[in-house]
């Protein structure tokens, strides 16, 4: 299987249906009041980035970097289709995404993501992220396990 990664606009159909079947399978393992809903007006206005995953016409999953300011940009919504996992998608996602990052001049790299999310958490300290406090209000639920990398420029 040939996995290519590109750069698409966050309110493409591709990714707004690709975010959906994130935000329905997260609130099959939280409650509700832990799934902050992405905005995509404010994503596209801060010049985001949101890559998706293809092999063979298939969208395999996405990842969005939203910039928090100059030195530090956040990574949102990372997902790869269930009957695709394994297959090295998120890896490859996450490297152009790094890559990107740090082209745009980023300094490091923040993250929110569930406490649930097991494959997600092995995967980021795999490559180099490692646990942060909280760093916005948003990210300091019960449920939340915040990570940081610092990107070679």
């Amino acid at each position: 299987m040939n996995l290519e990664v590109k750069s698409i606009s966050i309110s493409s159909r591709l990714a707004l249906t690709l975010v959906d079947e994130l935000e329905r399978e997260l609130r099959a393992d939280y409650p509700p009041h832990y799934i902050h809903d992405l905005d995509v007006k404010s994503f596209e206005a801060s010049q985001g980035i949101f890559l998706v995953c293809i092999a063979d016409d298939e969208p395999l999953g996405c990842l969005g970097l939203r910039p928090l300011n100059r030195q530090t940009a956040e990574l949102k919504r990372m997902y790869v289709r269930p009957k695709f996992r394994g297959l090295g998608a998120a890896r490859l996602m996450l490297a152009e995404m790094e890559h990107q990052a740090s082209l745009r001049g980023f300094e490091r790299i923040v993250l929110e993501t569930g406490n649930q999310q097991h494959t997600a958490i092995e995967l980021y300290q795999a490559n180099g992220y490692v646990a942060i406090p909280p760093f916005n209000p948003a990210s300091d639920g019960p449920a939340s396990v915040c990570f940081c990398k610092a990107l070679t420029v």
